[in-house]
């Protein structure tokens, strides 16, 4: 018998039973869902953020080996995934820095493609029956869904995680884990929204603005970025909350204090915004109070700076020299209080996983449990917003499928 199961048809399983098939390995995907892929139509706003052209390891995580992820990610570098997509139908293009999207800018051209393509070299596809049970008889696997059952000489796990679970994610993959005597990390949110007690914020639900932003924990800098930050009715989003989010949720969980510190004007200092508040006060002094920062910063924060600056008066000229400074200060310090994360629920990754010490870092294999494989999110490894779990899920099945011979 030489034939390959593959649980989960997300990037990773879709990925590997293709590479895998072209080896004339008898390859069957099963999965849950009436349809293959919808964690990626779900991507990138419905854009699929496939890859990234700097892929450094710093960009990647793991609670149980830091250095797991290295090979894998060394075997597939950003020129090898290019020409591997280009080869059969998807082009990728710059999106943003050096995030990598499909041309189209559409998800579903990513996940159409690699359907199609292993749909072509024969994989087969078992949709809307679950896994509830994986055993090992002797040499063969036995799976057993809630409709059939099904033996294989080779399984591979490729269930993803608890993260969007509106989308059909489950802790199943770590589940059957269990089952062949692996140990978990247990899992938590990270590319998540970050919630805040802090009711002053909410007012600023919809502005969205390129910022400086410090995580500080127990009143410690931990991790800066410089990106956008979307304010909402629960808290905080936006591209740098995501990417300070999973140290966040780490913090958060070990019951550490968590804040976060915003410079709204990070391109200029505080010292020259003063001077430009001095000189708008000179020119602008009969004029309301709201006119000194119209047109420098979106009017739905000028409330909530003159709040956070204690400002009760209400011309310009009846500003004096505190007062300025309190607002400069304030919009180079935004400091808002994170009192949770938006939950697993709607985290695009989870970090933790299947312990991936227990794991062939060349193969994928289990070391517990021959002709076991793990790939992608399934795994104790998660990468910065950006493309990194994509290019993850594409190394981690590419490093599984080459181990076959």
């Amino acid at each position: 018998m030489n034939n390959i199961i593959i649980i989960g048809a997300g990037a990773s399983g879709l990925f590997c039973s293709i590479l895998l098939q072209k080896k004339n390995y008898q390859v069957t995907l099963i999965e849950k869902n009436s349809k293959a892929g919808r964690k990626i139509l779900a991507s990138g706003n419905g854009k699929c953020n496939i890859t990234n052209e700097n892929l450094k390891y710093n960009n990647f995580n793991s609670n149980s080996n830091s250095e797991f992820f290295k090979y894998a990610i060394s075997q597939m570098p950003y020129e090898k995934i290019k020409k591997y997509f280009s080869s059969i139908g998807l082009e990728i293009i710059n999106g943003e820095g050096t995030r990598m999207y499909p041309m189209s800018q559409q998800a579903s051209s990513v996940r159409d493609i690699l359907y199609n393509e292993a749909v072509s070299l024969g994989v087969k596809f078992i949709f809307e029956e679950e896994v509830v049970k994986t055993t090992k008889i002797k040499k063969l696997f036995e799976i057993k869904t809630n409709q059939n059952s099904y033996k294989s000489s080779y399984l591979i796990i490729t269930t993803g995680s608890l993260a969007m679970k509106k989308l059909g994610s489950s802790n199943s993959g770590h589940n059957f884990a269990k089952t062949f005597g692996h140990k978990i990390v247990e899992p938590y949110a990270s590319l998540v929204q970050l919630k805040s007690n802090d009711k002053s914020i909410y007012s600023l639900s919809g502005v969205k603005i390129k910022s400086n932003i410090k995580l500080l924990i127990n009143n410690k800098l931990r991790q800066e970025e410089n990106a956008d930050i979307l304010f909402t009715k629960y808290g905080v989003s936006g591209n740098a909350i995501l990417d300070l989010s999973r140290l966040a949720s780490k913090s958060l969980i070990n019951k550490q204090k968590v804040d976060i510190q915003v410079d709204i004007m990070p391109n200029i200092s505080k010292d020259d915004l003063l001077i430009l508040l001095k000189h708008r006060q000179v020119i602008l002094k009969e004029k309301d109070v709201n006119f000194l920062l119209e047109s420098i910063i979106n009017t739905k924060l000028i409330n909530f700076i003159y709040k956070k600056s204690n400002i009760k008066v209400n011309k310009i000229s009846q500003l004096n020299k505190n007062d300025l400074s309190n607002i400069s200060f304030v919009i180079k310090n935004i400091k808002i209080n994170i009192s949770d994360t938006n939950g697993l629920e709607n985290a695009e990754v989870s970090a933790g996983g299947i312990d991936v010490n227990e794991i062939d870092n060349k193969t994928m294999q289990s070391k517990k449990v021959n002709n076991l494989y793990f790939c992608g999110e399934v795994l104790d490894v998660d990468g910065n917003c950006g493309g990194y779990n994509f290019h993850w899920a594409w190394s981690s099945a590419s490093a599984c499928a080459n181990s076959f011979l």
